[in-house]
């Protein structure tokens, strides 16, 4: 009985570690990394990018942190273009190693020149996105 206990009392962490997928895309998200940084790995069928430290953004936004990461800058006239996905509270309690998470990739679009009128500036599409959270010891 006693052993039963102390497994179940053992500290609960959150996860660091995000890999996720959805339609056409594959993000792969760490709070941290060897070098302290976060870092966030982004891919679909047309681009792969790969973000660390300040090229990453995050956010707590009450249900969760919000982390941005741009995929296209806004250059002449090229519009630009960011990825966000909203990693959700999480724990991993007594022997689990990892948690599915289920949440949403949001990329959103501006415009590169801007004329002057009367209009939205940020167009966005959602993508559901699932797989897996764990906690790396960096």
């Amino acid at each position: 009985m006693e052993q039963v206990q102390s497994n179940q009392q053992r500290a609960a962490i959150s996860p660091n570690h995000f890999e996720l997928k959805g339609k056409d895309i594959r993000v792969s998200f760490s709070e941290t990394s060897f070098t302290g940084e976060p870092i966030m790995q982004y891919r679909d069928r047309r681009r792969q990018v790969n973000a660390r430290g300040d090229e990453i953004r995050q956010v707590d936004v009450g249900i969760g942190k919000l982390v941005t990461i741009v995929l296209q800058s806004n250059a002449a006239d090229a519009e630009s273009i960011q990825f966000s996905v909203l990693i959700p509270p999480a724990l991993l309690t007594g022997s689990d190693q990892s948690v599915h998470i289920n949440t949403l990739g949001i990329t959103s679009r501006g415009p590169g020149f801007i004329a002057p009128s009367t209009q939205q500036l940020e167009r966005y599409a959602e993508v559901r996105l699932s797989g897996e959270g764990t906690f790396i010891v960096a």
